[in-house]
């Protein structure tokens, strides 16, 4: 079995393309249960691995099996305890992902994780033959997504500072992860998606299949598409027209600010700005961040992504006496 990796920022179209490539007949993509991200940046709270290893089980056991995406393997506590000697992390979560992969008769593995570079060490040491796929998105409909969703805190200035420092990040490991790793726009996913995925195929060195545009079909994709307002759009297939939204629905205070803050990175990564760098170095940000419209609302979380937070929270507050 083989795994490649996601490198991608929230509302960037991480789910859809994990989707997609789900639907492939050899790979797997399960829906994200954020399992990685805060087991292992946070696995030193934990003391000795092998001494306390049934309290770490315990934890990711939780974690796994909170109402938050549904997978067709369940786990126990007993089940993760067979999965990996004790203290060996890495193989506990490679086999919790293969377990999956199994259950769909697949052999390869798709894991999508938010701030991928936040373990990037540990997955270049424990996953030395693993490929990495790295999406981005315009990062003024990025902070359109932000903005309209529910469920993320903060307006278009947050959301465009997590966008520069999710690109200063993915740009630094894509600059020396030579021969593991592609880039692709997710503006070319939904316009071009046939030859994007062939070419997204062709770096998995595995054949293009058809199927991959139907992902929507897929009864998995469609329970939790059901259970996730920010996975909503998966039950309606590619949106091909999910772009260039901001012209129309942001202001230009909003987009100005996106520019200013992204702006490096936006001419790295060749999207086009509708403003010169002396417009933009003349614009102050002062007082933007918090009058901007804000639509969080922490009442219309549901309520897996309530428990998922306080799982990984348990993670994060770990005192082991």
């Amino acid at each position: 079995m083989s795994i490649t990796f996601l490198m991608c920022s929230e509302r960037s179209g991480s789910n859809l393309i994990t989707k997609m490539i789900n639907a492939h007949p050899e790979m797997c993509g399960p829906s994200t249960k954020h399992i990685i991200n805060p087991v292992v940046r946070n696995a030193f709270r934990y003391g000795d691995l092998k001494e306390n290893w049934e309290q770490l089980v315990v934890d990711i056991n939780h974690l796994i099996n909170v109402n938050f995406s549904f997978w067709e393997t369940s786990f126990t506590y007993e089940s993760l305890m067979s999965l990996a000697p004790n203290g060996d992390l890495s193989t506990l979560l490679e086999r919790i992902f293969m377990e999956e992969a199994k259950a769909h008769h697949k052999s390869h593995v798709f894991v999508k994780e938010n701030q991928l570079y936040e373990v990037m060490s540990f997955l270049l040491i424990h996953f030395p033959n693993a490929k990495y796929l790295y999406q981005v998105r315009d990062p003024r409909d990025m902070a359109l997504s932000w903005k309209n969703s529910q469920i993320h805190k903060g307006n278009v200035v947050k959301a465009a500072r997590q966008w520069k420092k999710d690109q200063v990040q993915f740009l630094k490991d894509f600059s020396f992860l030579q021969g593991k790793a592609l880039l692709i726009k997710y503006e070319d996913l939904i316009s071009q998606t046939e030859e994007t995925l062939i070419k997204v195929c062709n770096f998995f060195n595995m054949p293009y299949h058809e199927e991959m545009n139907n992902f929507y079909q897929d009864k998995l994709t469609t329970l939790n598409a059901n259970n996730n307002e920010a996975w909503s759009n998966l039950s309606v297939g590619v949106m091909k027209d999910n772009r260039e939204k901001y012209k129309a629905e942001l202001t230009s205070t909003e987009i100005k600010c996106i520019e200013k803050i992204c702006y490096p990175e936006m001419k790295v990564l060749q999207y086009e700005l509708t403003h010169n760098l002396n417009e933009l170095e003349e614009f102050s940000l002062e007082g933007f961040e918090h009058t901007l419209e804000d639509k969080y609302d922490s009442s219309s979380n549901n309520a897996g992504v309530n428990q998922n937070k306080e799982a990984k929270k348990v993670f994060y507050e770990k005192i082991i006496k």
